[in-house]
């Protein structure tokens, strides 16, 4: 079956939305523990012919890149990244929340929180801080240090992983939240080094090649949908003259 004018809008329509992904993951390349977004569409013969409706035969959803970005040394012994698989947890006025960006710093309330200032949660619940100095080993342990050089430990960073990450909604600021789809489940295993943070897995080249590659296509679309419109106009014209 050829395409359909309606077919063509509907690509088109698609590319828009897949052009505003890719400025959104270009906008975070910069932005710590951010993941990108993509788009899969399907679209032909094989799908169900809404012909009648006036529905392009065309199937697109948009789904997560959960990789690993790079890790870039900070020096700075409160911003942390994780290493393999896992989110950091957040208590947030909506509730929990999932995160890979690990820059984290205490409140004037000695609280560990993130960059909003949501509270970040270890396995025994908030992290409170007080000390001069605080270091947190691989495995997430927090030891404070009071200026006598004691040290103490204030508690252990939780870290939980998903069964169906693809099932985890994306929020505002680069945060996640679980619907009660994703199987939440504590992390059996964790790595994480202090002193670094994992970057965006957005590649600014890779995504500003994209941009150009669906910004041609749309225009290619605009220029088929002109052609059709006025194939069918002169068709209609004709057909006219006959009468």
């Amino acid at each position: 079956m050829p395409y359909t004018i309606n077919d063509i809008a509907g690509i088109a329509a698609v590319k828009v939305n897949q052009l505003d992904l890719v400025a959104n993951n270009v906008a975070n390349v910069s932005t710590p523990g951010y993941k990108t977004e993509h788009m899969k569409a399907s679209f032909g013969d094989n799908l169900p012919d809404p012909t009648g409706d006036g529905v392009p035969r065309i199937s697109a959803s948009v789904y997560v890149d959960f990789s690993q970005g790079v890790l870039e040394k900070t020096g700075n012994p409160l911003d942390v990244a994780l290493q393999g698989e896992g989110f950091f947890e957040l208590e947030t006025p909506a509730g929990l929340a999932y995160t890979r960006a690990g820059n984290f710093s205490i409140d004037r309330d000695g609280t560990l929180v993130d960059k909003l200032g949501h509270a970040v949660m270890g396995e025994g619940g908030r992290v409170n801080v007080s000390g001069s100095s605080v270091q947190i080993a691989e495995n997430g342990v927090i030891t404070v240090y009071d200026e006598n050089g004691d040290e103490s430990e204030a508690g252990t960073l939780k870290v939980v992983t998903f069964q169906n990450p693809d099932n985890l909604q994306r929020a505002l600021n680069g945060l996640f939240i679980d619907p009660g789809q994703a199987g939440l489940q504590t992390a059996e295993q964790k790595k994480m080094q202090s002193g670094f943070l994992e970057m965006s897995n957005a590649s600014a080249a890779r995504e500003m090649t994209k941009m150009i590659d669906i910004q041609r296509t749309f225009e290619l679309y605009q220029k088929a949908i002109l052609t059709i419109s006025e194939k069918d106009r002169l068709a209609v014209s004709r057909v006219g003259r006959l009468a």
